[in-house]
């Protein structure tokens, strides 16, 4: 048996690991276009710290091992250029070489990930504007930091991805100013989420205004709706978009924000053919739908159901879905969500109350701060819908608590009751967790 993996990144690399850790026998060809293996593209902000730390220290095996230790045929600067579903073979480009070539398989992943959305106005196209997407990306903007000192940045766009770069380049000690097209910042948090994240920037001095329109860019400045901003580097994420054009012109159906249409076995409409990660739509339990949900982790878990299901086509396994669990790093703060956020729990006419409360971290025990935990259950019963965190100190793994919550569908009232670990250097006597469950069951 032959399968042919379109992108060797996240979802990639794990399908043909898992189908080659099943099937040791079986025949397994990744097709990269780029110069890089997997990689952990959350790492890439702050690589930018260090000068001498080349990008490749994010790599999540080396060539080699993948190779040698996994039996893979792993192949980069390989562009597969296109799909025949019925004659069961895929067209490629030897970027390095330019010669083509054809690869059959009985077995397709179409593993090709997202892009990054470019401004089309005038001047983005320059060579002191960025995107932040992939290694290129950031060996780019790493070389031109280093080598041209910028002073002050213009980053368009208020997203994760950007709200992390600016916290790296204040430390860097480049001035950045953040340019929103939308009303206001993280629509997937809430009110009383978002104000700690705006606290933050008013704290750190960080100039963001929202509600801009790009006009151009033109020389040093960029010219927007707000006004003119100099700019010295201009890094522009205003979101991403699925990799399916491929797809699509071999006859695949598109879903979820152009992703590739995948059932419960992440099998898509063309025969024999299965698409995961940051190209293929994602389903949400709570929602028992597909959505869109670009991440990591969920890229990795499509890879290795994916990789399973090829080597045992008699018995696959579903994919079990995500609850959208995400976290991110902002100065010292850290952001995090899981579950259904207010704006979903409002479109699907939920009844819903939402609680929240500011508490310490820690107990009498130097190095403690504050966090505020926002959770939305449901009224009467009291289930768990969704949960946001925001603060200083341990927040991942106290979201991850409630994270593993809603994957069991406790209500309040249960999870008021959880026995979680009580020592001052990580935790006051009621954990914050806690805390937030004994507000909610008085409410529901």
């Amino acid at each position: 048996m032959k399968t042919v993996i379109i992108g060797g990144v996240a979802a990639g690399l794990s399908a043909a690991s898992q189908a080659k850790r099943q099937s040791p026998e079986s025949e397994v060809v990744v097709l990269e276009r780029s110069g890089d293996v997997s990689y952990a593209a959350c790492g890439m902000p702050y690589n930018l710290f260090f000068r001498d730390k080349p990008v490749e220290k994010l790599y999540a095996l080396s060539l080699e091992t993948i190779r040698k230790e996994r039996g893979i045929d792993y192949r980069l600067r390989q562009e597969v250029t296109a799909i025949d579903p019925v004659g069961k073979v895929v067209s490629v480009t030897d970027l390095a070489t330019g010669k083509g070539y054809q690869e059959r398989y009985d077995f397709l992943v179409y593993a090709t990930g997202n892009s990054a959305i470019r401004l089309t106005a005038p001047g983005f196209d320059g060579s002191d504007v960025f995107c932040f997407k992939t290694l290129d990306d950031t060996r780019h903007v790493k070389q031109f930091i280093y080598d041209k000192a910028p002073k002050r940045a213009v980053l368009v766009g208020a997203g994760y991805t950007n709200l992390e770069v600016a916290d790296v380049l204040t430390n860097l000690k480049i001035k950045p100013v953040i340019l929103e097209k939308a009303p206001t910042i993280l629509p997937s948090f809430c009110e009383e989420a978002r104000a700690k994240v705006l606290d933050k920037v008013k704290e750190r001095g960080i100039e963001l205004i929202t509600g801009v329109d790009i006009a151009e860019k033109a020389g040093g400045e960029v010219r927007s709706s707000a006004g003119v901003f100099p700019a010295d580097l201009v890094v522009v994420a205003v979101g991403t978009r699925p990799n399916t054009a491929l797809f699509a012109a071999a006859g695949g159906v598109l879903g979820t924000a152009g992703a590739a249409k995948v059932d419960r076995y992440l099998r898509t409409n063309l025969d024999s053919v299965f698409a995961g990660g940051d190209c293929a739509e994602h389903y949400v339990r709570q929602l028992g739908a597909n959505s869109y949900f670009p991440l990591g982790p969920a890229a990795n878990k499509h890879g290795r159901v994916i990789g399973n299901n090829v080597t045992n086509p008699d018995h696959m396994m579903e994919f079990w879905g995500i609850d959208q669990t995400a976290v991110f790093k902002f100065f010292e703060l850290s952001i995090a969500t899981t579950g259904l956020n207010e704006r979903q729990l409002q479109a699907l006419g939920k009844d819903y109350v939402k609680v929240f409360v500011d508490s310490p971290t820690r107990g009498e025990f130097p190095g403690g701060s504050t966090m505020r935990v926002v959770l939305f259950c449901q009224k009467g019963d009291g289930l768990l819908l969704g949960a946001q965190i925001v603060g200083e100190d341990v927040v991942a793994k106290r979201l991850d608590v409630l994270a593993t919550a809603i994957y069991k569908q406790m209500t309040v009232f249960e999870i008021a009751e959880l026995d979680l670990a009580y020592s001052p250097p990580y935790s006051p006597v009621w954990d914050p967790i806690l805390v937030a469950a004994n507000v909610a069951v008085k409410k529901v």
